[in-house]
């Protein structure tokens, strides 16, 4: 069996995703962009989902499966989307 990895949504909130309702076996991660909006989508059978909108457009999609947090993190940075956890407050 291939292993496969979910950002857990501690991360993504440290990311600075903010969780947001989803249909049930999902769970649904946005964060504002400099020219849109990115989003996350987990699925129960550990598909992963990221968008990003710009305009109201579809500029960017990917649905697949990932093996660690490395390759989450290079996956972010191929599309250019910050993959860094952000500064607390204080």
């Amino acid at each position: 069996m291939i292993s496969t990895y979910q950002p857990p949504a501690a991360l993504l909130q440290a990311f600075g995703f903010t969780r947001y309702s989803a249909p049930p076996r999902q769970a649904r991660f946005s964060r504002p962009s400099e020219r849109g909006q990115e989003t996350i989508v987990l699925y129960d059978d550990d598909e992963i989902t990221l968008l990003e909108t710009v305009d109201r457009q579809l500029l960017y999609s990917f649905q697949g499966r990932l093996a660690s947090e490395a390759e989450f993190r290079v996956l972010l940075r191929q599309v250019n989307w910050p993959a860094e956890v952000l500064p607390g407050p204080g």
